[in-house]
């Protein structure tokens, strides 16, 4: 049997963990004052905005390697071969983590980097659920996962350059947040400036661009609930009439980064 391992910024609810059948979820952790928590199910994370925006320091921190090894040990005691996929290894410890903590359980494990976060771990892991679910063996899903992650690409911006540059996941002096430019940015492995954006229209098609003609799957994504996303959608809508568009708000591990306003979108382009 082949047994799926991601970590929480994947952003599954509780009942999207529980239809893919085949899946641990290993939580990332995060600090809001004086208050240390695990990242859940994107259903039970709570209201953690509001506490963000009054609290310091907010932080966040790679998965406990005692959850790794708890979770690997588990299914290959039971004769699971395991793939886990975390996050971009540019942006988390977590990937070094997993690979020490497969070392030390031993077993069919294999880790893959998958140079992204969030709505693009989202896509990707359903690609290798939906692949074990097909039938593919172990290693013809290992293949296919680091096949498609070169096909995913995220896009986005974000209100403040505060969060991003506390949390030491930029340092381009050119993105500007100052008077009416906001920042857009790409994410391919690493966070990567793209271009100042003068105004809401200039910003929203600053992103449009960035989704190619040829994406198959797309899904939107915002900081906080009233991050306003209707129009960028409404332009997706009427690029991609026959694709589904999924939408989500990311937990408090990505928005501790990127803080509220923000928000992008994640797509899989066509072979």
């Amino acid at each position: 049997m082949i047994a799926i391992v991601t970590d929480s910024s994947v952003g599954y609810s509780t009942a999207e963990i529980a239809s893919r059948g085949i899946l641990s979820v290993v939580p990332l952790n995060y600090q809001l004052g004086k208050n240390f928590y695990e990242e859940n199910a994107s259903d039970r994370n709570g209201n953690f905005m509001p506490v963000m925006a009054h609290e310091s320091p907010c932080k966040t921190a790679q998965p406990a390697l005692s959850n790794f090894i708890r979770a690997f040990s588990s299914l290959t005691e039971r004769g699971c071969d395991v793939l886990c996929i975390v996050l971009s290894s540019a942006l988390s410890g977590t990937y070094s983590s997993a690979c020490f903590a497969a070392d030390q359980v031993g077993g069919n494990i294999r880790v893959v980097d998958s140079e992204t976060i969030g709505a693009g771990m989202h896509l990707l892991v359903d690609e290798a659920v939906n692949m074990v679910k097909c039938g593919l063996s172990f290693e013809e899903v290992v293949k296919h996962v680091e096949g498609i992650k070169k096909k995913i690409g995220v896009a986005f911006t974000v209100e403040s350059l505060d969060r991003l540059i506390a949390g030491g996941r930029l340092n381009n002096p050119k993105a500007k947040t100052t008077l009416n430019l906001r920042p857009v940015f790409s994410l391919k492995g690493k966070i990567c400036f793209r271009e100042n954006a003068r105004g809401s229209r200039e910003r929203l098609e600053a992103l449009f661009s960035a989704v190619p003609e040829t994406a198959r799957w797309l899904f939107v994504c915002r900081g906080g609930v009233g991050t306003d996303v209707s129009e960028f959608t409404r332009l997706l809508h009427g690029r991609y009439p026959a694709v589904n568009i999924h939408q989500r708000v990311v937990g408090p591990v990505l928005s501790i980064h990127v803080g509220e306003g923000a928000f992008g979108v994640a797509y899989v382009a066509k072979e």
